[in-house]
């Protein structure tokens, strides 16, 4: 597999693990707040006076089906639409001459309400995101590193030469060393002539004399170097063989 479809899985996983843990969460609060709702209105329809009492709030609390708000949320007169935090819809009181809107506030912050929500799926897509991850880098590694002992040439980027099984650098020109190169990152050994064309001369309209030309002298020296061959592949590209 090409390494963007890989990166291109693990951001779908990843994408995926925000986006469940952003519906978690919104589901979570719109419980939370369905829980006050319903407790406010229990509260309101045993009261018998506009006053907040110590026994109002403990009738909104024991009225609370999740156990987490009981110790966040309260009752207030909904006065004060500018406190933060999660609030129930306003609900009016009313007797015979008075009328009073209450209103059930929790302060739950992100962090708690994100504590309270089911976070299982999205861990589960991060879970096998950066398991898919870890599982392709070591499987470009290994795939290069086979393909590097297949073909008796290393390259080191510390220094930025091609070496040979002896660890001994290879004289080759710049043109020559980007062609060895393009062979040992594509994976299979093998190039079309377009490919290196449009990589080697990408102005040029038409390089096949130039290619035939370089590949032409490369081969002596990777016979020499490292006991590979320059294959033709019925005029269309080049492989890498042992010889």
């Amino acid at each position: 597999m090409k390494p963007i479809y890989a990166i291109g899985v693990f951001l779908g996983l990843s994408l995926s693990a925000a986006l469940a843990s952003l519906h978690s969460y919104k589901y979570t609060e719109a419980s939370l707040v369905a829980d006050m709702n319903q407790a406010l209105t229990k509260t309101l329809a045993m009261k018998t006076e506009a006053w907040i009492t110590p026994d109002t709030i403990r009738d909104y609390r024991q009225s609370l089906k999740i156990g987490a708000l009981k110790k966040h949320s309260i009752v207030y007169y909904a006065l004060d639409d500018r406190m933060k935090g999660l609030r129930s819809n306003k609900m009016k009181w009313q007797s015979r001459d008075k009328s009073v809107e209450f209103q059930g506030y929790a302060n739950c912050s992100m962090t708690t309400i994100w504590s309270l929500s089911d976070q299982r799926l999205p861990l589960l897509f991060l879970f096998i995101a950066v398991n898919w991850m870890v599982c392709c880098i070591f499987l470009q590694r290994k795939k290069r590193g086979e393909t590097g002992r297949f073909c008796s040439l290393t390259y080191s980027e510390a220094d930025n030469h091609i070496y040979n099984l002896r660890h001994e650098p290879i004289n080759l020109t710049p043109m020559q060393e980007q062609l060895v190169r393009m062979f040992l990152d594509s994976g299979s050994l093998q190039l079309s002539k377009q490919e290196i064309c449009n990589t080697l001369w990408p102005k040029k309209p038409d390089a096949n004399s130039t290619l035939y030309t370089l590949v032409k002298r490369l081969k002596p020296i990777l016979e020499r170097e490292a006991g590979l061959n320059i294959v033709s592949n019925r005029g269309k590209g080049y492989r890498l063989e042992k010889e």
